[in-house]
């Protein structure tokens, strides 16, 4: 496994974390045991940061990992990165003092933990940054010791220029991927501003790992369905097949070509593909390489 500092925390974080909604069950109905063993298999494969929220499965996903670190004798070593003011289930965001407060302190509780190493606004909008009520909260509570450090996790570049420029948060998650890679150059000026970046949805919640195509069904609960409509389906089941030829002549798979695209990018700190059993969690972490820059050039034409 290969370590990254992130941005100026200090944390030294695995280039590969462990995405956890996958194991919330907003993808369909999850085994609780066999997503501990997932988690078990990840560490042990040296990967030290996981990425979860409260919004995840209201709440499962921090719970199934709260069990799992219960189970670990190495706890210490293992970084916990959350999330609040994102209430998956309504729609509705709220990043109120009270509310991110009680955000806080609910993780805490299901993580069964004192401490929070990472905790990240989920996706606030650009004005909820600007009017920075939420950010007295994280920093009394990173006095309080409840975090050791915050950030945000945003969806926009204007967003993330704030995130650089503002010189507030100390880490900044956005999606990036070989199908979206309009955060490459915001990625660069946060590490070179000392703002730590976490790289989201790696394989596209699926999509890139070429296990999809026009006549997938999903089962119901699995939010995918509407993300994949069949009407956008085709054309990105034909760019994942143009990902998976290159992959090919490198001798790659999909999954591990997408993943080690991420790790590609000398800004980002982590990437957190989702992850739901522990044979995902062993490939995973074994794409932890750079890829070939040739491989890396041709990729990015897919964009």
């Amino acid at each position: 496994m290969e370590y990254r500092t992130l941005g100026g925390t200090g944390l030294q974080v695995s280039v590969i974390g462990f995405g956890s909604l996958s194991i919330s069950g907003m993808y369909g109905p999850v085994d609780d045991a066999l997503s501990r063993q997932a988690l078990h298999a990840a560490v042990d494969a040296g990967i030290n940061f996981l990425d979860t929220s409260d919004a995840y499965g209201v709440g499962h996903s921090e719970r199934v990992i709260g069990a799992f670190l219960a189970e670990r004798a190495d706890r210490g070593q293992i970084l916990l990165c959350t999330k609040g003011g994102n209430n998956m289930m309504t729609g509705v965001r709220n990043f109120t003092p009270d509310y991110i407060r009680s955000c806080l302190e609910g993780s805490l509780q299901r993580l069964g933990v004192e401490a929070i190493d990472m905790y990240l606004l989920h996706n606030p909008a650009l004005g909820n940054m600007q009017s920075q009520d939420s950010y007295a909260v994280l920093e009394t509570a990173k006095a309080q010791g409840k975090i050791k450090h915050w950030g945000v996790s945003v969806n926009t570049l204007e967003e993330c220029d704030y995130v650089v420029t503002s010189g507030q948060p100390a880490v900044m998650q956005m999606e990036y991927n070989v199908l979206n890679q309009g955060a490459a150059a915001v990625f660069s000026r946060a590490h070179a501003a000392g703002v730590g970046v976490i790289s989201r949805v790696p394989l596209l919640r699926g999509m890139l790992s070429g296990r999809f195509d026009e006549q997938t069904t999903f089962v119901d609960g699995d939010r995918r369905g509407g993300m994949f409509a069949p009407d956008k389906r085709p054309a990105l089941v034909a760019k994942v097949r143009q990902m998976s030829a290159i992959a090919a002549t490198g001798g790659l798979s999909p999954v591990e070509t997408a993943v080690r695209f991420c790790v590609s990018h000398p800004a980002v700190d982590v990437t957190i593909p989702g992850i739901r059993t522990p044979e995902q969690a062993c490939a995973n972490a074994a794409a932890c390489r750079a890829l070939p820059a040739s491989l890396v050039a041709q990729l990015q034409q897919l964009a």
